[in-house]
């Protein structure tokens, strides 16, 4: 694929992204090309584009000496692709000008000065200095102010920038194994099942329902449920499935898994998932506020919940753009909402977990109920629960707390 092929593509996907919704773990492949180097550049490319972000635009934007909205999406995708690549890649600069102009007089001719301009000056200048003070170490990380500012209050500023360094770094690509075999790639310390794997062609050949694609924290969740062949398990927001096969791997064929969610869509979605993977499991359209099973009919119980989702930056960089500053709270109602339902069904394991960092979400929830970090995992206690993050287990961000009966 030629360069040309390769930035166009870029933007187009920095395009769905951040226009059109889509999810960057979704709609950025892995394996699209055959030149691994195509491959590397491209993701790294769009994801930092899409990190950065912030940055970028606050810089083409300087130069261009209009509002980004002002600009045609598909050469404000264009410019950022550029921006990005002479910001933050180093690439030549004179090969990212002619490369993206090539590729904007193909979309729209008449705008190929435009953005020559724009990329030449800014090539010239380089971005403009940062402010002092929290609103510039927030740009620094590519976020916005009161996520910095909600992260530095309940941690302070060092371990915020850690972990904001940590999650502007991509994920390896992880997978757990369902079955033994898998013992030649990289395990991850501490968490029994998940491993690290450098190329995606060693799976190749591989019987493809003997392993799952998930981060080792979320290995660790299903580990924390301490579930016991023949046990009777319900997770309660189970879509789109994959802790919940963790769960009925474990229980194995004399258990029993039931998954809930709310959600036809995914529920439809989850079942399908889990079917080709061979788990049978039965799926109930509800909601966990108001849990329609019989008191104590289950021996253990999983509450992941819905939430911001800002432990998984290193997948997700979008999730930073999508976030309003009353959304950790919103999603802390909900969830104390939902984890109160759930310990009423009286199992003997209760286990809650998030994929945020929020302290609304995580501690401020569990506070006062009775919970617990789980046993022989990695990662930080943190008031009645433990956090997994990437500047500390290398994992995405996951809170998990259980509750013994």
């Amino acid at each position: 694929m030629s360069g040309t092929d390769t930035r166009r593509t870029a933007a187009r996907l920095v395009g769905r992204i951040i226009d059109g919704g889509a999810y960057a773990n979704v709609v950025v492949p892995r394996r699209a090309f055959a030149d691994r180097r195509d491959q590397a550049f491209m993701r790294r490319l769009v994801l930092t584009t899409v990190r950065m972000l912030s940055r970028v635009d606050r810089a083409v934007a300087t130069i261009a000496d209009r509002p980004m909205t002002a600009i045609d999406p598909d050469l404000r995708n264009l410019l950022r692709t550029g921006a990005t690549e002479l910001l933050f890649l180093r690439s030549p600069p004179r090969a990212v000008v002619h490369t993206t102009v090539s590729i904007a007089a193909a979309l729209r001719p008449r705008a190929a000065g435009f953005v020559n301009a724009v990329l030449r000056e800014l090539a010239r200048q380089g971005e403009p200095p940062l402010p002092a003070g929290p609103e510039g170490a927030a740009l620094r990380h590519g976020v916005p102010g009161w996520i910095y500012e909600a992260l530095v209050d309940q941690w302070g500023a060092d371990r915020t920038g850690r972990f904001l360094e940590a999650s502007n770094q991509e994920a390896p690509l992880t997978i757990r194994a369902r079955r033994p075999g898998f013992t030649h790639r990289r395990p991850v310390p501490g968490i029994d099942g998940a491993y690290v794997v450098d190329d995606a062609r060693r799976l190749d050949g591989i019987d493809p329902t003997s392993f799952t694609y998930t981060d080792p924290a979320s290995v660790a969740v299903g580990i924390a449920m301490g579930i016991r062949p023949g046990d009777a398990v319900a997770d309660l927001a189970a879509a789109p499935g994959g802790k919940t096969l963790h769960l009925w791997d474990q229980a194995g064929p004399a258990g029993l898994v039931v998954a809930l969610d709310v959600h036809r869509r995914r529920v439809r979605s989850g079942r399908s998932r889990l079917r080709r993977l061979g788990a049978d499991v039965p799926w109930i359209i509800a909601d966990a506020a108001a849990i329609p099973l019989r008191r104590g009919a289950v021996d253990r119980v999983l509450l992941d919940a819905p939430c911001t989702g800002l432990g998984t930056l290193r997948r997700r960089p979008e999730i930073r753009h999508r976030l309003d500053p009353e959304a950790p709270k919103r999603f802390a109602r909900r969830q104390r909402e939902l984890l109160t339902s759930a310990l009423g069904s009286r199992p003997t394991r209760l286990v809650y977990s998030v994929c945020t960092v929020f302290a609304a979400e995580t501690v401020e929830v569990i506070e006062g109920l009775g919970g617990r970090p789980p046993d022989g995992l990695p990662g930080e206690r943190w008031g009645d629960g433990l956090l997994l993050a990437p500047d500390t287990t290398g994992t995405d961000g996951m809170f998990i707390a259980v509750f013994d009966r």
